[in-house]
């Protein structure tokens, strides 16, 4: 999508205050100059969620996070950046620019926001006609409740909809709210060519059931319509469903159908259940199972999953019982392990597929399977690849466990991948040592994500720094003449390399350096790593944060400080002295000159902040 304009992004965060933003998802209670509730990230009893409104950011002590308003709708809403910004601002009616020639030489901003519109109001109307009078509504919501067994209550919360067979009602709509013609073809809604009149546009869906399809927070992006008997008897007409095209909104590898209205149950569930057709999964979100998506009229790929991780780390697979579902989901259980997902399998009997497995068996039945029945990935694999040979020999199992050893070559936690293949030698009924032998000793490549250190430690924590740089920090935060006078006097070298907080308080140094300075509002704009942002988000929330007499401490720190390096300074030469050869006694009076130099500087305070 085009990039929205920093000065937008800024003015939203001027705009919306982080009360506004939070109280929506937690029962907020006044404590002192902030509100504290239940955190929204985690269950617990005792309230350690803080919103600061004077400086509109929160703070979770019970998950160690903070941040502004973007960064808490990302995580509440798992939205990526801009989609937390439009999100925001379509909430708060704030307008947002855009940079011209951004990621996208697509539509412009204000086109873009026609399309969207368009698809909403377009949506609204469908839903209109589907429960207008007249003999084509009637019949068609006749197929919704009686061949296809839906109620209309299911029709209105999935705003189903019928297209009627001319395409000038929809066009006089839209153009009385004021779409441009450009917009209105941009939408993919209507054929036509651009440069065209208004008049010579016709709708893309003519005489069909409407099924819109949305985004991730809920926009309607795009359409699936279903043929009707009403339908234009035309080649253009010919599929039973046609789709929308791709538009500046709506790509087919980056939509999952119903994540919309499922993401809150997966959430809920760490679990997803995916199925191949949008009806299928009707069927299952109108049965109850609420968690149901389906990959967006195209084979499911790496983003669809990726979308889908987001809000959990489990999908069912839920593919229709017959060989090309089978098939469907060998192909994407490496996607999955790939995406850092687990994959279970419901296999379905054969010739069923979820919607009518529901209405010959019952939702009982259905809840029997994806809860009680379920394969794992490399079980379910294994079967798949041996269907047809019931009595596998050596040979058999050798040639098997080779292609599932692809299959778990996707895994980057070699965790993961000993799990993987105990799966395979009870699937396959082998040794597994001897499974697990022959998968290391193959010649493969390395797994992605894997890395000769799968497991490193962490350079640093907070339980390893001075107290001298934990006070800098704080200082810097709660006092800007203080933090001037300190990025004047203390060095980069003079700070230890290993830890977060140290990393912190040079990047907050330099800006002060620069003449940039430093507020709680740049802390998106400067700070990538969430860990670095984390711990400016909890020095601020900590009361005891605020010193009296800055002034004082800071020159403590910075005399602890240099203190400190000098000391270092002087361990590493000893090093080298003690390692230094005898012979060369040039070598050693360098050393020794050096640590003198040092043990005079040691005895030498470093410069004061002097405040008026």
């Amino acid at each position: 999508m085009p990039k929205i304009k920093a000065s937008s992004i800024e003015e939203l965060k001027a705009r919306v205050n982080i009360y506004d933003v939070v109280s929506a998802y937690v029962s907020l209670k006044k404590s002192g100059s902030s509100y504290k509730g239940l955190s929204p990230f985690t269950a617990e009893k005792t309230p350690s969620f803080f919103v600061h409104p004077d400086k509109n950011y929160y703070y979770c002590f019970s998950t160690s996070q903070g941040g502004d308003i973007i960064s808490f709708i990302r995580m509440k809403e798992n939205l990526s950046f801009s989609e937390a910004v439009e999100f925001l601002a379509n909430k708060f009616n704030v307008k947002l620019e855009y940079e011209a020639g951004g990621k996208s030489d697509g539509a412009s901003a204000s086109l873009r926001k026609q399309i969207y519109d368009i698809h909403e109001d377009a949506a609204a109307w469908y839903a209109e006609n589907f429960f207008a009078g007249g003999e084509q509504a009637a019949e068609i919501r006749s197929y919704w409740t009686n061949e296809r067994g839906f109620s209309l209550e299911d029709a209105k919360t999935l705003r189903i909809g019928y297209a009627p067979p001319s395409s000038d009602p929809l066009k006089k709509i839209l153009a009385q709210k004021g779409y441009s013609p450009e917009a209105m073809l941009a939408s993919g809604i209507f054929y036509g060519r651009p440069g065209e009149r208004l008049r010579d546009y016709y709708a893309r869906f003519r005489a069909r059931m409407m099924i819109p399809i949305s985004d991730i927070q809920g926009r309607v992006i795009a359409f699936t319509a279903r043929k009707t008997r009403f339908t234009p008897d035309i080649p253009s007409e010919e599929g039973k469903y046609v789709n929308s095209r791709e538009t500046e909104i709506f790509k087919k590898n980056a939509v999952v159908f119903n994540l919309d209205k499922a993401k809150s149950a997966i959430r809920e569930k760490n679990s997803c259940i995916v199925v191949e057709g949008q009806l299928d999964a009707i069927r299952m979100f109108c049965a109850g199972f609420k968690n149901t998506v389906a990959t967006q009229g195209t084979a499911a790929g790496a983003e669809h999953f990726a979308l889908i991780r987001r809000f959990a780390n489990k999908v069912v697979l839920l593919f229709d019982g017959d060989a090309a579902g089978r098939h469907a989901a060998l192909r994407v259980i490496p996607i999955c392990i790939k995406a850092d997902i687990e994959p279970f399998v419901a296999p379905l009997p054969d010739g069923e597929d979820p919607d009518s497995f529901i209405k010959k068996f019952g939702t009982d039945a259905m809840a029997e399977l994806v809860g009680n029945r379920l394969q794992t990935a490399l079980s379910f694999a294994a079967r798949s690849i041996l269907a047809d040979t019931p009595n596998p020999t050596a040979s058999d199992k050798r040639a098997a466990m080779l292609q599932l050893f692809e299959i778990v070559d996707n895994a980057a936690s070699r965790v993961l991948r000993d799990d993987y293949l105990r799966e395979i030698s009870n699937a396959l009924v082998l040794d597994y040592p001897s499974v697990a032998e022959d998968y290391r000793a193959r010649k493969s490549p390395a797994a992605p994500g894997a890395s000769p250190a799968e497991n490193p430690p962490k350079k640093d924590s907070s339980a390893m720094l001075t107290n001298a740089v934990y006070d800098s920090l704080m200082i810097c935060l709660y006092n800007d003449g203080v933090a001037q006078g300190m990025a004047d006097i203390l060095q980069d070298a003079w700070i230890e390399e290993a830890s977060l907080p140290a990393a912190v308080l040079k990047k907050i140094l330099a800006l002060y350096r620069e003449g940039i300075g430093f507020s709680v509002s740049d802390i998106e704009t400067y700070f990538e790593n969430p860990e670095e942002k984390n711990i400016i988000y909890k020095i601020l929330s900590e009361k005891s944060s605020e010193i009296d007499n800055p002034a004082k401490v800071a020159n403590e720190c910075i005399a602890k400080i240099y203190h400190n390096f000098i000391k270092r300074e002087i361990e590493a030469l000893n090093a080298q002295l003690v390692l230094a050869d005898n012979n060369d006694s040039a070598e050693k009076f360098e050393i020794l000159k050096r640590i003198s130099a040092l043990r005079k500087l040691s005895a030498t305070p470093p410069a004061r902040i002097e405040l008026a």
